[in-house]
């Protein structure tokens, strides 16, 4: 099986050095990746907007 290849955006965004430790440093704990994290969160408030939408 392929992985379907998706196209991918970068994105810059400014935040606190020390938040950014902070999170990056307790994603660390669970295991979890910023980059990752980031796009999941993403892609949840997406689904949920749809969700949400499809429900009005």
């Amino acid at each position: 099986m392929t992985a379907e290849k998706k196209e991918m955006q970068s994105v810059t965004i400014r935040i606190p050095k020390n938040l950014y430790a902070e999170y990056k440093k307790a994603l660390l704990t669970q295991g979890k990746i910023v980059t990752y994290d980031v796009r999941n969160y993403m892609a949840e408030v997406v689904e949920k907007q749809t969700k949400g939408q499809k429900q009005a």
